[in-house]
């Protein structure tokens, strides 16, 4: 049996082009949009953009614009600026782009950009976190608390259903919902797990070793630690390795980071609960250009009549990624 190819691999090869025409024609027998698509620009505005979870954001952004035909562009403070990505997000109002996505570090500050936005012309959807107060039209991603859940599952399994555990992650609301969802799990399945400590790495993969480090410097005896964001697992990895408890204390990451899965290929991690990232985006930029081209055609004039024809919502989900099936994730 043949190798599988990597996503990458498959962009480049004849079989990446067919399955694009293929998708151009059941455009094309849609009705048609009114002008030439190619000069449209579809922005994704992020944030903490130094971190390597974007991988699958940046490769389908830019999958989907050669699928289409437009422009895209991703962009966000480096770090996690919410003052930063509420005044860039004006900018990007200002040079009238088609469309919008928008990781929202914090739904209050984005919030009053998002409106702006739409009431501009301008569709905006967004990605993992929501602001719903906001007038976007769609939120793609996963249920936060049901993919914590899906983790402290892992993480319950890894260690026999037993013993002291730390769950980590940063304050942002989706990143807590996770948390959440392993205590949740914990609560009604597994009463001799015991959360000792929640761990603060603010999603920043310089300060995440240490944050750990000090917990289980705290909790000599913990079994094992549940990472709720991108930069949790590589960061529980190196404080668990500096500890000499590889094998003795099992972690569950979150995401499918490329400097990540080279530990739960050696062990160190036991597994991640990984996000939809590639089809969350890539279906994010269609649903911004079948609005702006109207190729919807639900009723005859939904913006007329004050009506949202995209789904409200489209929960992704996630995969449980192992030493099993590691290797379909590295590019």
């Amino acid at each position: 049996m043949s190798k599988p190819l990597s996503r990458r691999d498959f962009m480049k090869s004849g079989a990446a082009a067919s399955v694009g025409a293929l998708m151009a024609s059941q455009l094309a027998a849609l009705p048609a949009a009114a002008q030439d698509t190619s000069d449209q620009e579809y922005v994704y505005l992020s944030i903490v953009t130094q971190v390597p979870f974007w991988v699958d954001h940046r490769a389908a952004l830019e999958d989907a614009g050669k699928v289409l035909g437009v422009k895209t562009t991703f962009t966000g403070p480096v770090d996690f600026d919410v003052a930063g990505q509420a005044r860039q997000l004006d900018e990007i109002v200002a040079r009238n782009p088609a469309g919008i996505v928008i990781f929202p570090g914090d739904a209050g500050a984005i919030t009053p950009g998002i409106n702006r936005a739409v009431e501009a012309g301008i569709p905006v959807v967004l990605v993992i976190s929501d602001a719903p107060e906001s007038k976007r039209y769609s939120i793609l991603g996963i249920n936060g608390f049901q993919a914590g859940r899906v983790g402290g599952e892992m993480l319950a399994q890894a260690i026999g259903g037993r013993g002291k555990v730390v769950i980590g992650g940063f304050q942002s609301p989706n990143i807590i919902e996770r948390m959440e969802g392993y205590k949740a799990v914990f609560a009604e399945k597994y009463p001799d797990i015991e959360v000792v400590a929640e761990v603060d790495d603010r999603a920043d993969p310089a300060y995440a070793p240490t944050a750990y480090a000090a917990a289980i410097a705290a909790n000599p005896d913990v079994a094992g630690i549940g990472g709720t964001d991108g930069d949790s697992g590589k960061g529980a990895a190196l404080a668990v390795r500096d500890a000499g408890k590889v094998g003795e204390i099992k972690i569950v990451a979150m995401d499918r980071n490329d400097d990540m899965l080279p530990f739960i290929e050696d062990g160190t991690i036991y597994g991640t609960v990984v996000q939809k990232s590639y089809t969350e985006m890539f279906m994010a930029v269609h649903l911004l250009y079948w609005l702006k081209n109207d190729v919807l055609k639900v009723v005859p004039d939904w913006r007329g009549a004050g009506l949202n024809i995209l789904p409200e919502r489209v929960e992704t989900g996630v995969f449980a990624v192992t030493q099993e099936n590691v290797a379909q994730f590295k590019r």
